[in-house]
């Protein structure tokens, strides 16, 4: 299993409700993307980034960690907001 995919079985196990997940990889192996969840109505960026990474140090030891580039966290009507300025 690719660090892409351990990472995607990590995030839909740490209870974000109806989580979806658009991430991808570099030449290097580094990832980074979209976290979509029901989880995130309501809360800031501050809020969403901390339960996220609350979870994730808990669970990744140092070298993976540093293997993401960033996650972005949004709710589903966000999602579809930002694609309805295509």
């Amino acid at each position: 299993m690719d660090f892409r995919e351990e990472l995607e079985t990590i995030l839909s196990g740490i209870g974000l409700e109806n989580p979806t997940f658009e991430i991808g990889v570099t030449p290097e192996g580094r990832v980074g993307g979209f976290v979509v969840s029901d989880s995130f109505y309501g809360k800031s960026q501050i809020e969403r980034q901390d339960m996220l990474w609350d979870r994730l140090d808990e669970i990744l030891d140092e070298e993976k960690d540093l293997k993401i580039i960033a996650l972005l966290t949004m709710t589903p009507v966000e999602v579809e907001d930002a694609d309805s300025y295509d």
